[in-house]
């Protein structure tokens, strides 16, 4: 009996987790502002994913040589803190950008302590050369923690704590300057 009960708590878990998944689908498409530029067009490169707090990932897309680019991140209502993320060169390992040194540059709002001012949640750049983009996203809260459960095995992630993460990447042709 107490076999049959465990089966099912650990399958009624994972079901929960996968209807979490299935709602991040798409989530990009649905959440994401993009440009207000009318010649920006919807990359297939833009991808969602489940994040749990505190946690990093990468995306890593190509960025075409010619093309002005604008990569929107979005997150789930329930997580009111902004995401922290850096753009940086696949090949040279340098930071192109990095949200948080951005924020420094805006003024707080009203009411808000200094270094509270919202993070960026977008970066716009243009591509001279065709290049591999890493956008380094870490979800706020502290790290998850590492280690083993009571019998071994991996702590699964508290339901509560996840949420869906949305990277927009948009692009369109440089425009032309000059004669």
């Amino acid at each position: 009996m107490t076999k049959l009960f465990g089966l099912t708590s650990i399958l009624s878990l994972l079901l929960s987790l996968g209807a979490i998944a299935q709602d991040c689908n798409n989530f990009h498409k649905r959440k994401c502002y993009g440009s207000d530029n009318a010649y920006m067009r919807y990359n297939t490169q833009s991808k969602s994913g489940m994040f749990v707090l505190g946690h990093t990932s990468d995306l890593v897309f190509v960025a075409h040589a010619g093309q002005d680019y604008r990569v929107s991140l979005c997150q789930d209502k329930k997580v009111e803190e902004p995401l922290k993320f850096q753009v940086i060169d696949g090949r040279s390992e340098d930071v192109l950008f990095d949200n948080q040194n951005a924020a420094l540059d805006i003024p707080p709002a009203e009411g808000e302590e200094p270094g509270e001012a919202s993070l960026p949640q977008f970066f716009e750049f243009s591509a001279d050369a065709t290049k591999k983009i890493i956008v380094r996203i870490t979800a706020p809260g502290p790290p998850p923690e590492e280690g083993e459960g009571k019998r071994g095995r991996r702590e699964e992630p508290d339901p509560e704590d996840l949420f869906c993460v949305g990277v927009l990447v948009e692009n369109m042709p440089t425009p032309k300057l000059g004669f």
